[in-house]
């Protein structure tokens, strides 16, 4: 079984993809391996992705900071922080999988087969951190960074042609700040729900000035919410 790849996949036609062969195959097999699959299928030479998963995570971290910080010298620390945010989020990593065919490749238990899981974006996106650990491992960190930078500074250019740098709390404070010389407050106006499914409406206040209202599962996305509609609505600034 541990040689097996689902659908008959051929190991070649991912490395080819990837622009990598490796030295190591197992390594490339763990990368493919779900966690469901070594339950079915226990055996000596069986491992899931997830110690891969949690190096490639660090890798990737890395790559993708020293990248943003040297081809983006005027940025500011907020500014890196949220455009790492966005080249390293669970989507975006999909994106990165897809590129290159990963889904066919990986190898899966029959009831995460069943239920779908190989087009599940989540695992996608673990699976492609597992398989930048195994790159870092089996090439080093200049072949990883060769492999992966022309697929991080594509997106980096579709979500800075977005204008998506900043989430709408930094850009309502940055307007604020700059127009009005105040920072942007925000405080609870309701909650309500059990603990496991709460639901939380924030305004958000320049002064005593309520300038947004938003709702949202976590305190944390009825504030983002908020802003969101205090940008939409420019009557507190300035004419």
């Amino acid at each position: 079984m541990a040689s097996d790849i689902a659908h008959g996949a051929q190991l070649g036609d991912l490395e080819s993809a990837l622009g990598h062969s490796f030295a190591n195959r197992q390594l490339l097999l763990d990368a493919l391996t779900h966690r469901s699959y070594v339950y079915e299928y226990p055996a000596p030479d069986v491992t899931s992705n997830e110690r891969l998963e949690f190096l490639g995570d660090a890798v990737l971290g890395l790559i993708t900071s020293d990248l943003l910080f040297t081809s983006i010298p005027d940025a500011t620390e907020g500014d890196l922080t949220n455009l790492r945010a966005a080249l390293v989020r669970a989507s975006t990593l999909a994106a990165f999988a897809r590129a290159i065919n990963l889904s066919p490749h990986l190898r899966l238990g029959r009831g995460e087969e069943a239920t779908g899981g190989r087009e599940r974006e989540l695992l996608i996106a673990r699976a492609m951190e597992a398989l930048i650990g195994a790159l870092y491992l089996d090439g080093g960190m200049a072949e990883t960074r060769r492999v992966l930078e022309p697929l991080l500074r594509a997106e980096l250019d579709r979500v800075r042609a977005r204008q998506h740098i900043k989430d709408d709390k930094s850009l309502l404070q940055e307007l604020a700040q700059g127009q009005l010389g105040v920072t942007p407050t925000y405080r609870v106006a309701a909650a309500d729900g059990p603990s496991h499914d709460r639901h939380f409406i924030i305004e958000v206040l320049l002064g005593d000035l309520v300038v947004g209202r938003g709702e949202g599962r976590s305190k944390r996305q009825a504030e983002q919410a908020a802003a969101h509609a205090a940008l939409q609505d420019d009557g507190w600034q300035p004419r």
